[in-house]
């Protein structure tokens, strides 16, 4: 009997990683689609080592994993035959494909991109937590503080509506958290966000 669970929890861990990996290359894929590169084996390969978020346990796939495999092959070669067929013509996709060197130059600003965020959000939620702190504590609240914080809610809910303008980042709808477009990765959770932006957070549940 235990023998069977063992392989059953193999089996289960196989099937969740299958899973993991084939989620990891459609991303891919949709980021080299976004930037009208041209999809083929070896930059997908490369994008999912770029864009590989290894918090959740993603891990970028060889250019031998993706070619050889019955799942990502098909997904691929779809993906070609696709943009063939919504193409308008030959010229205009060699005129606008991007290269392999503009790819991981995007791929490098988004990543330079999404370091700044990371450091501002650390910022925000300092400045956030020092702020907040004496208004749940103290019941005669000094007009000064308030004011800051008043201020400091206007910033961060401003900075938050430029970065969805620019589509750097996006509101999980389910969770309430701001999520990084790219990467897909939190940058302020729902309890930080509701302290500055909680109206747009209620017009976005109904």
């Amino acid at each position: 009997m235990p023998k069977i669970q063992k392989n059953d929890n193999l089996s289960k861990f196989r099937e969740q990683q299958q899973s993991q990996n084939q989620a990891l290359v459609q991303r891919a894929i949709e980021h080299i689609q976004r930037l009208n590169g041209d999809v083929n084996f070896s930059l997908v390969s490369k994008v999912t080592y770029d864009i590989a978020d290894a918090t959740k346990g993603e891990k970028g796939i060889s250019l031998a994993g993706i070619s050889k495999s019955k799942i990502y092959r098909p997904m691929i070669e779809k993906a070609k035959l696709n943009k063939g067929v919504n193409g308008t013509n030959l010229q205009n996709i060699a005129k606008n494909k991007v290269s392999v060197g503009d790819m991981q130059m995007s791929f490098h600003s988004i990543r330079v991109e999404n370091a700044k965020l990371k450091m501002e959000n650390k910022v925000l939620s300092k400045q956030l937590k020092e702020v907040s702190a004496p208004i749940q504590e103290i019941g005669n609240i000094d007009v000064n503080i308030m004011n800051q914080y008043e201020e400091m809610k206007q910033i961060c809910s401003s900075l938050v509506s430029r970065l969805l303008e620019l589509e750097l980042v996006y509101i999980n709808s389910e969770k309430m958290t701001l999520n990084i477009a790219v990467y897909d990765e939190v940058i302020i959770q729902k309890q930080s966000l509701l302290l500055f932006y909680e109206k747009e957070l209620h017009a976005i549940k109904n």
